[in-house]
């Protein structure tokens, strides 16, 4: 999540064009989702993508380049996330219930740690997130054959289970994000609607929980925003938006009704992710499920929303998760066409060797085009 300032958030993101393109798959036969995009922090040059293949490309920043390929886990992907502290340490949580760390200083096939349950309550793990300190590990489950569902975690040093939490959500937990600059707090969400904040310093789950915010539907996506990073945001798998406010607990913006606000030629099928603005504006990134996407200015005081930015020429299918750089305004985008895309206001044309790789690769082109669903 990033703020930037609102008096040239149009022209900025007016500004944006396609500059490079990168596959996560060669294979003719059958395309692999791009699923989940994280990025190293600070000088960091790398990005991180996972696909349905069962692996993570690292790519370049700048160009898309493939730069190598994380191998290991035995099933899909759910998750990814760098290293706070250090940048080089690149986490991952897969169906085949582990959580595994890779150091990209070393051979990526196979990873420096990996984490695992306690005897009593090994599942697969949907999630995964670090903290501040690079100290804390935490990741969230599928519900269990009992009906129990554990947020665990672990000291990194170590790779038993420091803790878990059990009683905050009823259904499986889709994300856990830890505070960017407090490394004790964090925010879960899940299928059973809520999203909870907590306190991890504390010593048990009744005391760590602060608030439990209720979406009202399945939670898609969550993350920390607001000028001091204060307030907490959702979005949830029937595309509705919500932001509180995690010092008095207010809820803060609602929006139920986007996709009937947005018709014709401004229409969308669904919401991809919020992008942060200063104030009382927020952006978010939606798409249809040929490829386009549309830039949404909101405002939380009287709930306009606008679309200020349409792109396209990128993607051919769902856009599943995205990447935007403040700093250098770029947007990256990753998508059910395998596709990764870089969208650029210096107006960079796709390079050569970018381009022909694209060529060469002969993927299949899907005759319909899939709703957004878990292959995990």
């Amino acid at each position: 999540m990033v703020i930037m300032g609102t008096t040239t958030v149009e022209f900025m993101f007016n500004q944006l064009s396609l500059a490079q393109k990168s596959s996560t798959s060669l294979d003719s036969v059958e395309e692999d989702y791009v699923l989940n995009i994280s990025s190293q922090n600070g000088d960091g040059n790398y990005i991180a993508a996972t696909s349905s293949d069962f692996s993570a490309r690292l790519f370049s920043k700048d160009t898309l380049a493939v730069a190598g390929v994380v191998k290991g886990h035995t099933d899909v992907l759910s998750d990814i996330c760098w290293g706070k502290s250090d940048i080089n340490l690149l986490f991952t949580s897969s169906k085949d219930k582990t959580v595994r760390c890779w150091d990209t200083r070393m051979k990526l096939t196979k990873e420096v740690q990996s984490f695992k349950g306690s005897e009593e309550c090994v599942n697969v793990y949907t999630c995964v997130d670090i903290n501040l300190t690079d100290q804390v590990l935490c990741a969230g489950q599928e519900v269990d054959k009992d009906g129990n569902v554990f947020l665990h975690f672990w000291d990194r040093r170590q790779t038993e289970v420091l803790g878990a939490y059990s009683e905050s959500h009823q259904d499986d937990i889709t994300q856990v994000k830890f505070h960017p600059t407090q490394a004790d707090k964090l925010i879960s969400g899940s299928t059973d609607g809520l999203v909870c904040l907590y306190d991890i310093s504390e010593t048990c789950e009744d005391d760590a929980l602060s608030y439990t915010f209720n979406s009202c539907s399945t939670v898609a996506s969550i993350g920390w925003c607001g000028d001091r990073t204060d307030q907490v945001y959702c979005t949830t798998h029937i595309d509705t938006l919500h932001v509180w406010d995690t010092i008095e607990g207010d809820d803060l913006y609602e929006n139920t009704d986007l996709k009937e606000i947005l018709k014709d030629k401004n229409s969308i099928d669904y919401i991809v992710d919020l992008i942060v603005g200063e104030g009382d504006k927020y952006l978010v990134l939606a798409g249809k499920h040929n490829g386009e996407m549309r830039v949404i200015e909101l405002s939380s005081s009287d709930k306009v929303s606008s679309v200020i930015c349409n792109l396209s020429g990128g993607h051919k299918a769902t856009i599943r998760c995205l990447y935007w750089n403040n700093k250098d305004k770029y947007l990256v985008t990753g998508a059910e066409d395998s596709l990764l895309c870089l969208w650029s206001a210096c107006g960079n044309k796709l390079d050569t060797a970018t381009s022909d790789g694209l060529k060469k690769a002969k993927m299949k082109n899907r005759k319909t085009v899939s709703k957004r669903s878990h292959p995990y």
